[in-house]
């Protein structure tokens, strides 16, 4: 009998061990070490949004899209739901500290450091972007090697060359498609080309008239006739500069010519290189006014303009000489082109 009532106190004391431990193992699983460079998972708590937990575990709103690409099965970043666990990986922070000269009369001080928020996005080199002119074309798309129509990852495509050593056998190169825009913004006519990269191409084998090439990435369908351009690798993590100074600049369109614009969205704005630098966040502003339709008022203006209304914010990815390509962060309100970028 003793013998069963200590196997009993037995089962009893390990259930409650399972229990400790299970209850400890998820406070551990949500726990936050300031600093730590390592990885853990997180539960989707009720009001949770990526931009948030961003600023909880990153220090940076600015740094959701690294949380939304670490996280494959997130389809939405819109759309996350209590009980849901994502990854997350605690990186490095950045410490800068001033440099001071050594001097043994004066005693060490304790200098603030300063802390670099970065804005990361897996996609960067493959950005579309908006020039005064088109990029020179090494060559054309002839067709697929088994005739798709529309071509992909690990398909073999014939190329025509522009010249006889214009693509590189072992190479990498960008497949990609153009499209002239012409558009009234700010009572000015803006022109310029927009580049759409579609995908990445490898030259395989030359052979007399034309080479051969293997797609490694598709970002897009590849069609007949898209061309061939340089591969430009752009760096992935941008540092943000919050609260640049002031810019009178506009939205010009979106890369996929959307009427209006969402949050996410890569954009083009007219202001270049000269004006602006890649991380730089700013706010996107609509002009608010209002019909006057005060029949006995004696004002003859028909409308009262109030002060431009914020519809969201922008950060700059890439820079060209007369356009920069832009993502759009957060809409309070629908975007559309021509509205203000300040």
């Amino acid at each position: 009998m003793s013998g069963k009532k200590t196997m009993a106190a037995l089962f009893v004391l390990i259930f409650w061990i399972l229990v400790f431990c299970s209850t400890g193992l998820a406070q551990v699983e949500t726990k936050f070490i300031p600093g730590e460079n390592s990885g853990f998972y997180y539960t989707i708590k009720k009001g949770d949004t990526l931009w948030n937990l961003s600023e909880k575990f990153y220090h940076s709103q600015w740094d959701w899209p690294g949380l939304w690409e670490m996280n494959k099965d997130i389809k939405n970043p819109h759309w996350i739901y209590p009980g849901q666990k994502i990854q997350v990986f605690l990186k490095e922070k950045t410490i800068l500290r001033p440099k001071l000269a050594n001097n043994p009369e004066s005693p060490k001080k304790d200098y603030p450091v300063k802390v670099e928020t970065s804005f990361s996005f897996s996609k960067m080199d493959h950005l579309g972007f908006l020039k005064n002119r088109a990029e020179p074309s090494l060559g054309q798309i002839i067709k697929a090697h088994d005739d798709k129509l529309m071509m992909s990852a690990n398909d073999i495509v014939y190329i025509k060359p522009s010249t006889k050593d214009a693509l590189i056998l072992g190479k990498t190169y960008h497949i990609f498609t153009m499209e002239t825009v012409k558009k009234k913004i700010n009572h000015n006519v803006f022109k310029g080309v927009k580049h759409i990269i579609k995908a990445q191409v490898k030259i395989l084998e030359h052979k007399q008239n034309y080479v051969i090439g293997s797609i490694t990435h598709a970002y897009r369908p590849v069609n007949k006739d898209d061309l061939i351009m340089e591969y430009y690798e752009r760096v992935p993590v941008l540092t943000v500069k919050d609260n640049p100074a002031p810019i009178d600049a506009r939205l010009i369109c979106s890369e996929d010519n959307h009427i209006m614009i969402n949050d996410y969205v890569i954009a083009f704005i007219d202001a270049g290189s000269a004006r602006v630098k890649p991380g730089q966040i700013y706010s996107i502003l609509r002009k608010n006014k209002i019909k006057d339709n005060n029949q006995w008022s004696l004002i003859k203006e028909k409308t009262i303009q109030l002060e431009n209304l914020e519809s969201g914010k922008l950060i700059v990815l890439h820079t060209e000489e007369t356009a920069s390509t832009v993502m759009i962060l957060s809409s309070k309100h629908a975007i559309f082109p021509n509205d203000i970028i300040n």
